[in-house]
Formats: C-alpha cells, structure tokens, sequence
C-alpha cells in the first residue's frame, strides 16, 4: 500500500531509523514520531511535542492522525489475538518463517 501511495524503497528501509534518516521531510518524521509514541505509550506524548507536532499539521489532521493509529492499533490488535491470517497466503498464522 505504502508503494501505491508513492513511497520509494529507500523510505519504506529507512522506516525503522526514520528519525536519523534523511528519507523523510519534517512532517512525515513528525507523523511517525507521533504514531511511535501513541503506539508504545500514549502518555509519552508530552506537550512539548504536541506544539511540535501543531506545527506541521492542522488541528483536523492531529485528529485524523490519532484516528488512523488508534485504528491501525485495534486492528493489528485484534487481528492478533484472534490469530487472523491477513497474509493471503496458505501458511498458519503461527508457523516459523521460512530458512533463508
């Protein structure tokens, strides 16, 4: 999905350092961050990141944002817990993955 939005390769590699990468502008650094936080402990969210994060978004897009985590977070959640197979392919949802 990330490609069909026009992500390049070299940001979807960088995803997991996307703070020191330069792959992404300020916003969308801004955005991950946010998503980070909100992910691992909501309450890590300080006020001061809050007015940073008010500088690139609008206070519609904030709560648009914080939709789009908390949902991707129930899915993923959910989904998890009920060991839902989204893969598409035939392999259990618990199986090692495959030796390379």
């Amino acid at each position: 999905m990330a490609r069909q939005l026009g992500y390049t390769e070299e940001e979807l590699k960088a995803l997991d350092r996307f703070e020191e990468s330069k792959a992404f502008d300020p916003r969308v650094a801004a955005a991950l961050r946010y998503a980070e936080l909100t992910t691992r402990d909501a309450h890590d969210v300080t006020d001061a990141f809050f007015d940073e994060l008010k500088g690139h978004f609008s206070e519609d897009e904030i709560l648009e944002l914080t939709c789009v985590i908390g949902l991707t977070n129930y899915w993923n959640r959910f989904t998890t817990a009920l060991r839902v197979d989204l893969s598409g392919s035939n392999v259990p949802y618990d199986a090692a993955p495959p030796v390379r």
